[in-house]
């Protein structure tokens, strides 16, 4: 619940507020994008502090450039009829060696991973 209502308030701020500053962030994606993201994968109070050193180091005395958020996130596997839109790509943070055939697919897709968020804003990856 409160999850929900930060992402909302960070939609309102983006939807509302943003457009009248302008594009200010040093960082791709911007810190409210970056925020909204954070939220969405982690629990609130860490998401709290991921976004509050986002903002903070978000000025002139950092170069800024391309920054993705980082989770620790347990995926799972989704085997279904009908294929969805992809709305993130989850990209490892470190390259793990599995070795395919002692561990069974169960097992693989249980483990919790540290993963870079990257949004997906593309329409093409969306079959319907």
């Amino acid at each position: 619940m409160l999850k929900q209502f930060c992402i909302q308030v960070i939609s309102f701020y983006q939807y509302v507020i943003s457009p009248s500053l302008g594009a200010t962030c040093r960082y791709y994606p911007s810190c409210s994008e970056y925020s909204k993201q954070v939220f969405m994968f982690q629990n609130p109070l860490s998401a709290f502090w991921n976004t509050l050193l986002r903002i903070l180091i978000c000025n002139q005395f950092f170069k800024g450039g391309i920054s993705y958020p980082k989770a620790k996130v347990r995926i799972k596997a989704h085997f279904g009829f009908f294929p969805d839109c992809v709305k993130f790509w989850l990209i490892p943070d470190n390259i793990q060696k599995y070795h395919f055939k002692s561990v069974p697919v169960v097992c693989q897709s249980l483990q919790t991973q540290s993963v870079y968020i990257i949004k997906n804003y593309s329409k093409v990856s969306c079959v319907r």
